[in-house]
């Protein structure tokens, strides 16, 4: 019975517990939400930032673009107009430009097969074809001066060229942009870069950007031109020809300082046109990924994928066809600023998370020291601490509330016999034993459904749920013979016989009658086992006795 009733003590702790953990685990997972909401604004602005920089690169690199184009313009708008009203150099500038031979770049003319895209004008005579030819070589050494500065710098004035329709000539500073043009110019190809630059296909005559692979190199060209048209009619091209290393260091020079990014150029149809620039990670975009980009591309001009553990950001260079990709490893991301900050973010969540952990392992501690108190003090406030058992007040709630569940019942009221005598002459130790040995022969000879409490001092009572009078006067008779037949053995190895008197009281005696009018009953009659020789079992008017 004892073990229900604790049982009974501890549910409230362990509800108390469960509410506990409950409340715990909700604050867990608010808190993680709220720092994963923040962890995705910090997302969302690494994201915008991220294309914050590439916005400010691709601008830097269409302003550079356009710039060439611009200057391209120039060179046109001069060179037809040259066209049209032929320069003749006078003989003191030609005089001037002999004797600064060393600070001029000459001309290099070289000419080129001649494509199908030249076909209309073999129909012209001879003399007309030669005299146009004839006369843009007068014009492009007329405004061979004007190279320099439409390039902008040294690198890009020698990539500037002319190429003629009509006369299937390069022009250029450079032979080796020459060389070059001559190498990816076979005839298809020549004929594939000179259709965008027709009338039909280009009627605002807008600059257009190409890609030709370099023969038997494994190098590409990338060509910026220009439609050149005469008297209605298309003669030919400027353009500037970069290299994919000139591309390369043209794309250095858009880059911020302090980047933290690697940048690479590609093509409209994701092939790399240039080798990582910028913050080096080795991160190498696959040909899946790469499709990925692409398919992204055609929703928006820009936009930012995760692969991996390194971020991909991209969008169109306008007017070039080309594609920028900015790659950049969560590593390098730490160093920036929303990198600290999702750092500090981190921190911050593992620093409540600990703390909250902290206090409730705290809290459901001092519940178990609380719950375990509580235990304690019930059991001292309902358990007779020598015996074991329930004291008086444990007792009766215990048989009070469990009484109304059972029909019948009975009770025995025992008293240990000449109890002050024993305390009296072994002491009160050895009556302490005595109460602990009796206690034990009472559960001994018990059933498991009774329950036995301490009422005073050598005072016993024993419930007996369903069951009549006469199976009480049973149980009190074995209880009685146990303490009888059981002598407490002494230190002194003498042997103690304890005996009892009992008296015995049932509920079918008086159906009405309360716990307490039993316990009355019970009481009067242990009394009468007393005054009839003690070591006696007595029930209504009848007793019966051992020696």
């Amino acid at each position: 019975m004892s073990t229900s009733l604790i049982s009974h003590i501890r549910l409230p702790m362990v509800k108390t517990l469960r509410i506990t953990h409950v409340c715990f685990l909700s604050l867990f997972l608010l808190i993680t939400f709220l720092f994963w909401q923040q962890g995705e604004l910090f997302n969302h602005g690494y994201r915008t930032s991220q294309l914050s920089h590439l916005e400010s690169v691709i601008a830097r690199l269409e302003s550079k673009s356009e710039y060439q184009m611009d200057n391209l313009r120039y060179l046109r708008r001069m060179f037809i107009e040259t066209l049209n009203e032929p320069q003749f150099t006078p003989i003191s500038q030609l005089a001037s430009r002999a004797s600064n031979k060393e600070t001029l770049s000459p001309l290099h003319i070289q000419s080129l097969p001649i494509p199908d895209s030249v076909q209309p004008f073999k129909n012209k005579p001879k003399e007309e074809r030669e005299k146009l030819t004839q006369r843009e070589y007068q014009a492009l050494r007329d405004i061979q001066d004007l190279f320099p500065l439409a390039g902008g710098s040294n690198r890009l004035s020698s990539s500037i060229y002319y190429m003629s329709r009509s006369g299937a000539f390069i022009a250029s500073l450079s032979p080796d942009v020459n060389k070059l043009l001559i190498e990816s110019a076979n005839p298809l190809a020549m004929q594939g870069s000179f259709v965008l630059g027709s009338p039909l296909l280009n009627p605002r005559r807008e600059p257009f950007w190409t890609r030709q692979n370099i023969a038997d190199t494994g190098k590409t060209l990338i060509n910026g031109s220009l439609p050149v048209d005469f008297d209605d009619r298309w003669i030919g091209l400027f353009g500037i020809a970069v290299t994919t290393e000139t591309l390369r260091l043209f794309l250095s020079s858009a880059l911020p300082d302090d980047t933290q990014s690697a940048y690479l150029l590609f093509d409209e149809q994701m092939n790399p046109l240039t080798r990582p620039v910028g913050s080096q990670n080795g991160y190498q975009l696959s040909e899946k990924q790469r499709q990925a980009i692409l398919e992204k591309l055609t929703d928006e001009p820009r936009g930012t994928l995760r692969f991996g553990y390194a971020y991909a950001t991209f969008g169109h260079v306008t007017g070039t066809g080309a594609i920028l990709v900015s790659v950049q490893t969560i590593r390098q991301g730490l160093h920036e600023d929303f990198g600290r900050f999702s750092v500090l973010l981190v921190v911050m969540w593992l620093t409540v998370i600990l703390i909250l952990f902290g206090s409730h392992r705290m809290i459901c501690r001092l519940i178990r020291n609380m719950g375990q108190l509580q235990q304690e003090m019930h059991r001292h406030a309902l358990y007779d601490d020598l015996t074991g058992v329930l004291n008086r007040r444990g007792f009766f709630e215990t048989t009070g509330r469990i009484s109304p569940q059972y029909v019948d019942y009975s009770l025995i009221q025992l008293d240990l016999d000449h109890f002050k005598k024993v305390n009296d002459r072994f002491g009160h130790q050895v009556g302490d034993r005595v109460l602990i040995h009796a206690t034990r022969c009472i559960q001994q000879a018990i059933r498991t459904q009774d329950i036995v409490g301490r009422i005073g001092g050598e005072e016993f009572c024993i419930y007996l749920p369903n069951t009549d009078l006469h199976a009480a006067i049973a149980v009190a008779q074995r209880v009685r013979k146990m303490l009888v037949n059981t002598p407490l053995r002494l230190e002194d190895e003498s042997s103690l016989l304890v005996t009892a008197s009992l008296g015995v009281a049932s509920h079918e005696e008086a159906p009405q009658g309360s716990l307490e009018h039993i316990q009355s009953q019970a009481d009067i009659r242990l009394y009468r086992a007393k005054e009839q020789g003690r070591n006696r079992v007595c029930w209504g008017g009848e007793a019966e006795s051992q020696a």
